[in-house]
């Protein structure tokens, strides 16, 4: 049903208020937004466009419609996080939409600070990848999806989580982790593209050395492989795009689990070129489940480097992952894109 979302509090929460429903319901529940606030957050390390165009184009935007706004970005990357958890607890006392400029790793850490509160998450996509976005239908122009935050409507998303840290994307552990990391290294040195990105992807594939025995608990349900890569998809249209069966999961609040069994370097580059032509639908190598929980262990390993949203991390194993269903609150179009 669709509900109006008003200014006024209780406690530290907006609360929801039935509207007239009209003829054409849109598939999601969606609540209208108040004219609030904006704080735009940055990220120093913008994708397709230098920080400096992008602050501009974004700030023409919002202040032709006159919205109060507020652009901000930290003097250093590692200080995203710390400048996100202010904004959050500023907006819990005055309520504001605070908006992510960035690729999926910003979104995620912006999403990280904001579930469980009802602070609405805009999205303004500045990435190489964007799929939080596209799978919104969030324009990819910057001042076009600044202009769509500006009579926007709030829908709730699920989260899920690996070790208490969120994500919207995907997570992963094994060679995609490291996939991520050599591409984020020569993005660094050559520039952030697909290009560079995909060329990264290839020399990876021919480095590719070994799997990893590990224990898979899935919805409780134990399952001991071995495995190069073990990929857990959040994004319908990501896993869409790989022609994959699971990609109905995320809008029910359930993770995507994926394995590769062992094989060698033309055979894993063979995959990964059928994956990018065809999907992997009927790939007989991968191991697929639909999860809303998920537990990952090595023996003896106590720590591991896992891929989160395109950023990696250590976390403390045993790996675990579940869903928060309807954690946060998002900022979609009115009139949404079509999904690409």
């Amino acid at each position: 049903m669709a509900a109006r979302l008003h200014g006024a509090r209780s406690g530290a929460a907006w609360y929801l208020v039935p509207m007239d429903d009209d003829a054409e319901r849109p598939p999601l529940a969606t609540a209208e937004l108040p004219p609030l606030p904006i704080d735009v957050v940055m990220n120093a390390r913008a994708g397709r466009l230098d920080e400096e165009s992008a602050r501009e184009r974004i700030g023409r935007v919002l202040s032709r419609a006159g919205r109060e706004h507020r652009l901000l970005a930290p003097a250093h990357p590692g200080e995203l996080a710390g400048l996100v958890a202010r904004l959050a607890a500023e907006a819990r006392e005055r309520p504001r939409i605070v908006a992510a400029a960035g690729g999926d790793g910003t979104l995620n850490t912006v999403a990280g600070a904001l579930r469980g509160t009802e602070i609405p998450l805009g999205v303004i996509p500045l990435g190489t990848f964007n799929y939080f976005a596209r799978d919104l239908g969030v324009p990819l122009d910057p001042e076009a999806a600044a202009a769509a935050l500006l009579d926007g409507v709030v829908r709730r998303r699920h989260v899920a989580d690996v070790n208490g840290r969120a994500f919207l994307v995907n997570a992963s552990f094994g060679l995609y982790r490291r996939l991520i990391e050599d591409r984020e290294r020569a993005k660094r040195r050559f520039g952030r593209n697909k290009g560079v990105a995909a060329a990264s992807g290839l020399a990876t594939l021919l480095r590719h050395q070994g799997s990893y025995a590990v224990e898979l608990e899935v919805d409780g349900r134990p399952v001991f492989l071995r495995t190069p890569l073990l990929f857990f998809g959040f994004n319908a249209l990501q896993l869409e795009n790989l022609g994959l069966d699971v990609a109905g999961g995320p809008e029910r609040g359930l993770l995507a689990v994926l394995a590769l069994r062992p094989m060698g370097r033309l055979e894993l580059l063979a995959t990964a070129l059928r994956g990018a032509l065809v999907g992997l639908a009927d790939e007989k190598g991968l191991v697929r489940h639909c999860a809303s929980r998920a537990t990952v262990r090595r023996r003896g390993v106590r720590r591991a480097r896992v891929a989160v949203d395109g950023e990696t991390c250590g976390c403390r194993m045993p790996l675990r992952f579940s869903v928060q269903r309807d954690a946060l609150a998002v900022v979609v179009p009115r009139h949404p894109e079509p999904r690409r």
